[in-house]
């Protein structure tokens, strides 16, 4: 049992990176490119393709279907590691998929006679192992991480993988298939996945529920610490022999409901219930007892039905901009299938088991919040004169769509601003591998953060600073109708007597009038006097006129009245200019466009200072 949990744990771990880089690949190498229809049509096969472990079987039995699944999720799993090119990427990342989606099946159906399914003790490792992960490494995956460091770790995962697979095929395997009541366990394997991957166990999003990290300090690391306490609050569970499967289900039910209602404090620790809701659920969903079969047939379908609706919600909740039905559908799915699957003592968790998964996931993410950079104490006042930079991060991904916040982070340091205005700030999202943009360059950078969330909790426009902020408003522009049309806002602090506002307009060509009536609306959010900044990714060529609007209220274009009117967008080729940095009362110089395809778009950069009566004022 030792060594099919082995294998069945890292297999999972390598299925769950697999997922992170096809959607995070998918999304930015083909959004905007092909309706959301396309993208989630080709998510479908590639997740439907699960199915296809009926064949493999037939055609290669127990052993070898399970040799060659196993090994062509190794060895996609290394290369997409290692290469990161943007295409390869989603074509290994697919393959990848598709292995592991038949692997999991198959290893679940094949085993000797009487034992138990190794998922029942890997799925719960696995979700454990990965908040240990995200801990350690400031929620950036294994597979994205420095190449230097990732690709010895995914060798040595590798090599253990195929080690632990080796002691599972020497026993003898038969297929094996449970009831009804145990497929339908494994149906909603999928989505409970989804449900911990957007809420469960994602950190930032258990923080952000619960009012913290609106205003710096490392709010996901907090957040990942709840969740290890809610892991091993139901490693106890399963230890003791308590009912389990009612205590998922209600574990589920209470947690989910509490961390959605965004009820400060509340939100924050409910979020401990909905982990320890997720981690019994998936020991007790794979754990029902299961006799000969002729075929993995079973295990296929409910896990192929699960992959699929795990595809569905995950299109309608970002599809529709951090829809909650969605995950609210699914947190039901998952709760009435806990209830249905058949009891069974094995369940029950050896009390060393349950101690392991209980330290692992409490004092990891303990040492990794104390270990975490804080931001620098901030200094008493700013000066005259200070610098500033507008930045949009392309959600952590470079202008290659690999992401590579060390990156940014370099580019953000070398040119030492003052005050750094963000647009496109992810905090967890599943499409984008699940990192932290904001908490890893606040860390990195040592800058306290104002963060301002658009869409949903997790994606927004954010400033950082080396100055005091105060002052602070959150400005959230009428929705248009559509789905053609983001939800927007602005964001606006003080900084040494000048209002900075950081905001980020509406993308769409044909949408001038939109964004001329966001303009209207920041300038209604603006009182109008003393020095002021407008920084912003405008989506809009000089001559527009959403752009004059601003020239018109007094703000001059200070990037070009000091050097800095180059073009910004894309990076690696550059042919438009759309990011700007507006001012009034205040004067620029060594203006300038930051040459690096970190991201998407190129920075800019402007010292200001403080001009006439402001400048020798109080």
């Amino acid at each position: 049992m030792i060594g099919g949990a082995a294998f069945a744990t890292i297999g999972i771990l390598f299925l769950l990176s697999a997922i992170h880089i096809f959607t995070a690949t998918l999304y930015q190498s083909l959004f905007g490119k092909l309706p959301n229809t396309s993208l989630a049509a080709i998510a479908f096969v590639v997740f439907a393709a699960s199915s296809l472990a009926i064949v493999t079987a037939a055609r290669l039995g127990p052993r070898r279907s399970i040799a060659v699944t196993a090994t062509a999720l190794a060895l996609t799993t290394v290369a997409f590691t290692a290469l990161r090119e943007e295409w390869l990427d989603v074509l290994l990342s697919a393959a990848a998929v598709i292995a592991g989606t038949q692997w999991l099946s198959l290893v679940h159906a094949a085993r000797p006679a009487g034992r138990v399914s190794p998922l029942a003790v890997a799925l719960p490792l696995a979700i454990t192992i990965d908040l240990v992960a995200r801990s350690l490494f400031a929620t950036i995956p294994i597979v994205a991480a420095p190449i230097v460091l990732a690709v010895p770790l995914v060798l040595i995962a590798v090599l253990l993988f195929l080690a632990s697979g080796i002691a599972v095929l020497g026993e003898p395997l038969t297929w094996t298939a449970s009831g009804w009541r145990g497929a339908v366990g494994l149906l909603a394997i999928g989505p409970l996945l989804l449900v911990a991957e957007t809420g469960g166990t994602n950190g930032a999003q258990i923080a952000q529920s619960g009012g913290i990290g609106m205003d710096g300090g490392p709010s996901t690391q907090l957040g990942l610490l709840i969740v290890g306490l809610g892991i091993a609050a139901g490693s106890l569970v399963l230890a003791r022999g308590w009912p389990a499967r009612p205590a998922a289900a209600a574990a589920l039910t209470a947690g989910a409901a509490l961390m959605w209602a965004h009820v400060p404090v509340l939100s924050f620790a409910a979020g401990a219930a909905f982990a320890a809701g997720i981690l019994i659920a998936a020991a007790v969903l794979p754990a029902a007892t299961a006799g000969e079969a002729r075929s993995p047939w079973v295990a296929a379908l409910g896990f192929a039905v699960g992959w699929v609706l795990f595809v569905a919600g995950t299109f309608v909740h970002y599809a529709y901009f951090a829809n909650l039905e969605a995950l609210w559908i699914l947190t039901a799915l998952a709760v009435i299938c806990v209830l249905l699957v058949p009891s069974s003592p094995v369940a029950r968790w050896r009390p060393v088991l349950a101690g392991a998964v209980a330290a692992l996931a409490v004092v990891v993410p303990a040492v990794a919040l104390i270990l975490t950079p804080q931001p620098g104490a901030v200094a008493a006042s700013a000066p005259l004169t200070f610098r500033v930079m507008q930045y949009n991060v392309h959600q952590g991904f470079d202008a290659f769509d690999i992401a590579d916040l060390d990156r940014q982070a370099d580019t953000i340091a070398r040119e030492a601003p003052d005050v750094v205005i963000l647009e496109e700030v992810v905090r967890g999202w599943l499409i984008d591998e699940e990192h932290d943009v904001l908490g890893y360059l606040s860390g990195r950078l040592g800058m306290p953060y104002v963060y301002d969330p658009t869409i949903g909790d997790l994606y927004g426009n954010a400033i950082l600073s080396r100055y005091p902020m105060t002052d602070v408003v959150r400005v959230a522009y009428p929705k248009e109708p559509g789905l053609r049309y983001q939800p927007r806002g602005a964001i606006l602090v003080t900084v040494g007597g000048v209002r900075i506002i950081g905001t980020h307009l509406d993308e769409n060509a044909d949408a001038s009038a939109v964004r001329m009536e966001q303009v209207r609306t920041l300038l209604r959010s603006w009182d109008g006097k003393g020095p002021a900044l407008v920084l912003c990714d405008c989506n809009a060529k000089p001559e527009s006129p959403e752009l004059t609007l601003i020239t018109d209220s007094g703000f001059g274009d200070l990037a070009l009245q000091s050097g800095g009117g180059a073009n910004t967008f894309s990076s690696d080729d550059p042919h438009e200019r759309i990011d700007y940095i507006f001012g009034v009362g205040v004067t620029a110089a060594q203006g300038h466009v930051v040459e690096s395809t970190a991201s998407d778009h190129k920075g800019v950069v402007v010292n200001v200072t403080l001009s006439g009566r402001q400048a020798g004022g109080p």
